[in-house]
């Protein structure tokens, strides 16, 4: 069942049976309502490649955890990979959501953590929509022991939304993480080359597949006719930027990729994070938008 959110100038999908997504986010630049989002037409299509479209929850970690392995109190723990060099994304893009409650423009959902989790406990989210903004809020909850954890979002943008023929980004931050294997080396750089967005720059043909730390501010996209702000709402805020040819990605996270076993090295300013009984790892992102 799909959940329809709406304002008069906005307009929000989300699918509780598709990993608790982001499907579609229609808003007005001047010409009606127009979809932010790149997405496959059909939502059956996430059934095949639950990680492509949309913007969808990552939780109980973002992103990858090396090799699907490690440490937490002493103790070894192995995370299903799926085919995939690492644990990619956490346990919750692709299983159904519950329906927790729905006004026109709000709900709440949330999803039981699965058996390729080691500790019970779940996920909640909750989105508000505005007529110039979304609000996206989650807590990672723990049912018994404290474990690690952390969350962010995964949105799939269009490059050619309102008829933009390019898109500009800046993300400012301070440091970015060196990346080998797709994992955080422990090392970091400032910002140089392709991967430098501290000003707003056009994507173009960049391909970045890099994480940042250490903002100065909210991320800001811009397509022209439409301008909008992404916060990332946590104690340490990070952002993953990853730029295919058909898309864009601009993922607001709580930690690094990876997090757990960079805390396990000794390194700090991850974001590393434990979720406990009545104290859950929270985190927000909101989207506002305006006419250029």
């Amino acid at each position: 069942m799909a959940i329809t959110l709406t304002t008069p100038r906005s307009r929000a999908v989300v699918l509780p049976e598709f990993g608790g997504r982001l499907h579609s986010l229609a808003v007005d630049a001047g010409r009606g309502p127009e979809e932010l989002l790149w997405a496959p037409a059909d939502p059956a299509a996430y059934r095949e490649r639950p990680t492509r479209g949309g913007s969808f929850p990552m939780a109980p970690w973002p992103n990858r955890v090396r090799d699907g392995a490690f440490r937490w109190q002493g103790r070894e723990f192995a995370l299903p990979r799926d085919g995939k060099p690492h644990a990619n994304h956490g346990r919750v893009l692709s299983v159904a959501w519950e329906v927790l409650s729905q006004s026109g423009a709000s709900c709440s959902i949330e999803a039981a953590l699965d058996d390729g989790w080691p500790w019970r406990g779940a996920v909640r989210q909750r989105f508000t929509l505005g007529e110039d903004s979304l609000r996206m809020e989650c807590d990672v909850t723990s049912a018994g022991e404290p474990f690690p954890a952390g969350g962010g979002w995964h949105p799939w943008f269009r490059r050619d939304a309102f008829g933009a023929a390019s898109v500009s980004v800046s993300v400012p931050a301070a440091d970015c993480y060196e990346i080998e294997a797709n994992i955080p080396a422990g090392r970091l750089h400032d910002p140089a080359g392709d991967e430098d967005l501290r000003r707003l720059q056009p994507l173009g043909e960049r391909r970045i597949d890099a994480c940042y730390r250490a903002l100065a501010g909210p991320v800001e996209v811009d397509w022209g006719r439409l301008r909008m702000t992404i916060s990332v709402e946590t104690a340490a805020p990070h952002v993953m930027v990853y730029t295919p040819p058909e898309a864009f990605c601009i993922e607001p996270q709580t930690c690094s990729p990876d997090a757990f076993n960079l805390r396990q090295r000794g390194i700090a300013g991850t974001g590393y994070a434990v979720a406990a009984p009545g104290e859950p790892v929270r985190f927000a992102s909101e989207w506002r938008w305006e006419r250029a």
